[in-house]
Parts: structure tokens; sequence; C-alpha cells
């Protein structure tokens, strides 16, 4: 939920800096860097460790390999799109991804 607050923040920050355009172009960025990362979380957080460590590790390293595929597809379909500005999106799809790996220094839980 931070990561699509984040794209959304900057999505808003670049239709108040420069146009409507490069606001859709930032928030695909975010949604390229998020939808990964929840398809990602479906598949690692569905079993219980639990229950059988081998089964959790499979969920993990199969959902690490759809998220990385469909990572590269999203960016191949945002990228072939022509009116797609591509400063706007690389710095949404990079700020998200950003606070993903700083989320760990807010949340200290």
């Amino acid at each position: 939920m931070c990561q699509l607050a984040v794209a959304g923040l900057i999505a808003l920050a670049f239709f108040l800096a420069a146009d409507a355009a490069a606001a859709k172009s930032a928030f695909k960025g975010g949604l390229v860097a998020v939808v990964p990362n929840c398809v990602f979380a479906f598949f690692a957080f569905r079993f219980s460790a639990l229950n059988n460590a081998n089964l959790v590790l499979a969920a993990f390293m199969r959902g690490q390999s759809v998220k990385l595929i469909l990572t590269a597809v999203l960016l191949g379909v945002v990228l072939s799109q022509p009116e797609l500005v591509a400063e706007a999106f690389f710095t949404g799809f990079v700020l998200t991804l950003l606070t993903q790996w700083t989320a760990p220094v807010f949340f200290k839980h």
C-alpha cells in the first residue's frame, strides 16, 4: 500500500510540475513496480512455514520467478506506448522500487 501511495504522490508531483501525460507515465512506472510485488506477495505468503518449510521455499521461488517475468512483460507493454514520457516513467518506477528497499528504515516492527 505504501508503494501505491508513493506512486500516486510521484504522479501528482509530475502533474503539478509538468502535465497530465507525464503524470500518467509516472503512475504507470509506479504500477509496473507495484503489481509484480503484489503477485509475489500472493505466491510467497500463501503457506505457513510451520507446516512445511519446503513448500514455503518453493512458493517464494515461484513468486520471484513470476514477479521477474511479469515485470519484464509490463515494462515491454508500457514502453511500447507512443505517448509515454520516458523520464517520468522511469522516475516513477525507480522511486517506487526505492520505497520497497527503504521500508525497513521506516517500519522497524
